[in-house]
């Protein structure tokens, strides 16, 4: 056997088992990690093993499992919905030490007025981006965490006295607004990374927070976590919601570029409109914007 058969095999099992690995979150969170680039490593398997010495029945049995896992991607990933909505969301992890002093995301509000706002990283720096915002958006709720990260909520429409909350740590803010359709809790969130960072457990601090929420619920935020996840599927279960939009990249990983989608919106309205992608806005994250129909409503 020759060194480069070898090697092609023992790069299939090693990214197969990466894949299977990335379906393990739920009992490790190393799972979630690898679930981070299952395409990437679906495609890996699936090319090494069409030129490994496997019998034939092994090699297009495993490829076409690979096609299959690609193809639910690919299926997921395709714009679905409607376009308007009556209320509205725009989404951003602003980055803390942005240089534009929050001018892009200024600019983006203010041209769509949505009707709610999540941001994270809310640091000092960026800070004045809520003042700037306060005369369209007089509700606003911001839970800081020293002076790089933190949490905010904004909304056109009035919040319910005493709603607010933030998390037992940083990755939380919340509260609850009067719309003309009803009262809606609209919470920010903002995970830490998968192992070998500590995002299992701050999952765990928090879920008791999305647990209370009672009646009509939106989340959006930085999760850094892929749609595919258990963290995302656990706070959909919990939270007594659901992803909403397609899988779209959201943001480029440091140094290698990889891209991913660590974005979301969460919701319990029942909504046929989806989440559109934004420009990056002077931030590191591309801004996220959803609609919600009238009719989830009714």
């Amino acid at each position: 056997m020759s060194g480069l058969t070898v090697l092609v095999k023992a790069v299939a099992i090693l990214a197969g088992l990466a894949v299977l690995g990335g379906f393990a979150g739920k009992w490790y969170p190393v799972g979630d990690s690898l679930a981070v680039f299952r395409v990437e490593f679906t495609v890996i398997c699936a090319l090494a093993i069409i030129w490994s010495t496997w019998p034939k029945l092994i090699r297009w049995g495993v490829t076409v499992l690979c096609l299959g896992i690609l193809a639910v991607h690919v299926f997921n990933a395709m714009p679905s919905g409607q376009s308007g909505g009556d209320l509205t969301l725009y989404q951003q992890n602003l980055l803390f030490n942005r240089g534009d002093k929050g001018a892009g995301a200024i600019d983006v509000v203010r041209q769509r007025l949505p009707d709610f706002v999540t941001f994270q990283e809310v640091s000092v720096t960026n800070r004045p981006i809520l003042d700037a915002l306060r005369p369209d958006y007089p509700s606003q709720h911001l839970c800081p965490l020293g002076d790089d990260l933190g949490e905010a909520v904004l909304s056109s429409h009035p919040k319910i006295a005493g709603s607010e909350f933030c998390s037992t740590r940083d990755g939380l803010a919340g509260m609850q607004v009067q719309t003309p359709f009803g009262p809606i809790w609209v919470v920010s969130v903002h995970l830490s990374w998968p192992w070998p960072k500590g995002q299992a457990h701050q999952v765990t601090q928090i879920l008791p927070h999305l647990e209370r929420l009672d009646g009509q619920i939106v989340i959006a935020g930085d999760f850094n976590a892929v749609a595919w996840s258990h963290t995302l599927s656990q706070m959909q279960t919990v939270s007594g919601t659901k992803r909403i939009g397609p899988y779209m990249v959201s943001f480029y990983l440091p140094m290698v570029g990889l891209p991913i989608g660590i974005d979301h919106v969460l919701t319990s309205l029942d909504t046929s409109n989806t989440v559109t992608r934004l420009d990056i806005s002077g931030s590191d994250h591309h801004g996220l914007w959803a609609s919600f129909s009238r009719s989830i409503h009714d």
